[in-house]
């Protein structure tokens, strides 16, 4: 009896021992759970805060180019009689010994209105519903005046790059091809050049030109004085011209000092300039850079140089850099690149997001005058008739 007694004690020992380390088993699957959900749960809260934030950074870039448009309608004398053109003038000048503008730039120029110092985003007035998503941007500065001008150009693409300094200058640095540009599927950051020797031949595109080698410049100066005529684009000589081109040749054996006085167009002989370049990006952001020395305008007068630098892309894309000195001295773009630092926030998350904004004028410079895929046509007739032509002619493409 004794014994029955005591077996039937152990068995429910054990069925309680299965009881709780199921319910052990349970609970810790159970919790796993709860913390993966949660843990999901907040990655995708702190993505979409961050997502806002970013946002309410890029609002801040936007009101920012309002801003500069603004000034530039200023300086035309463009502005409707409504805009503060001395609050926007005011409002973009950085104090004293600093490079760019104070936090609440937009409010004194009294483009938006802040709210303990800071803007709130909303797409609407109505009922304020939209400022309830607590997202707004705390500080925006503003630098009109930048050390160099960044871009990107395609294969064969070209660009025009105002070249307005605070002071004046006498040299353009130009320097091209990053890490980034070498589109190669082994991510093989060695560079490469067409030729090691004084051969600077232009071959046909994808025959020499791989896709390490960084691209053949083509860098054209288009400059005025304070007296400009159009005929001044014909002149040259005594160290004074308003036209120029240059062709950057990617070399290994090249100079880094150039002169816009080696025109080939202006002394036939010469060809493609050999240009020093890095075998890798170990020291240097860019594969290439040559600084080229400026001619003086036609009527001499460099303090009121008003020029133009043409840069194109052949054979390969490039990101690229331009910067102005005087002599080694570095002189500050003055309004052409503006870089805007704008920081947003949603909630308690903050991001912040720095923007560079062209300015190039009122006018867009067009790529070619014709531009077309396949064969291109031309008839061209010549006559001694006051009244007409005689004959036909026949386009074969």
């Amino acid at each position: 009896m004794w014994y029955k007694q005591q077996k039937e004690r152990q068995r429910g020992a054990v069925s309680l021992f299965v009881v709780i380390f199921a319910a052990l088993l349970m609970t810790v699957v159970t919790v796993s759970f709860v913390q993966l959900m949660l843990k999901d749960q907040q990655q995708a809260t702190t993505s979409d805060l961050s997502q806002s934030a970013y946002d309410s950074a890029e609002a801040g870039v936007e009101d920012a180019k309002r801003l500069l448009l603004l000034n530039q309608a200023c300086e035309n004398n463009t502005a409707a009689s409504t805009v503060n053109c001395v609050a926007i003038k005011n409002a973009l000048t950085p104090a004293p010994g600093q490079s760019e503008t104070d936090c609440d730039t937009l409010a004194k120029a009294g483009l938006v209105a802040e709210t303990n110092n800071e803007t709130i985003i909303q797409q609407s007035d109505v009922a304020n519903n939209d400022a309830k998503l607590d997202q707004a941007y705390t500080c925006v500065k503003i630098a009109v005046n930048t050390d160099d001008y960044k871009a990107h150009l395609d294969a064969n693409q070209s660009t025009l790059v105002p070249i307005t300094g605070v002071g004046t200058f006498d040299t353009v640095e130009v320097s091209w091809f990053t890490r980034a540009d070498i589109s190669s599927t082994t991510n093989d950051p060695t560079i490469g050049f067409p030729t090691s020797g004084a051969d600077v031949s232009l071959p046909p595109v994808g025959d020499r030109w791989k896709f390490n080698y960084p691209s053949l410049m083509r860098t054209q100066l288009i400059q005025t004085g304070a007296n400009f005529k159009l005929s001044d684009f014909d002149d040259s000589g005594a160290g004074k011209s308003d036209a120029n081109t240059l062709f950057l040749y990617p070399s290994s054996t090249g100079l880094t000092d150039k002169d816009f006085a080696l025109d080939a167009r202006r002394v036939p002989t010469a060809g493609p300039q050999q240009t020093k370049c890095v075998t890798t990006f170990t020291a240097s952001e860019y594969a290439c850079t040559a600084r080229i020395k400026l001619p003086a305008p036609i009527d001499g007068n460099t303090a009121q140089r008003n020029g133009y630098l043409r840069l194109t892309s052949l054979y390969n894309g490039a990101s690229f850099k331009v910067r102005l000195l005087s002599g080694s001295d570095e002189v500050k773009f003055s309004n052409v690149q503006p870089i805007v630092d704008s920081t947003g926030r949603a909630n308690d998350m903050f991001r912040r997001v720095q923007a560079r904004v062209e300015l190039k004028g009122d006018f867009t410079t067009p790529e070619a005058a014709l531009d077309m895929q396949g064969n291109l046509c031309k008839n061209f007739t010549v006559t001694d008739q006051e009244d007409g032509y005689q004959g036909s002619t026949t386009c074969t493409p």
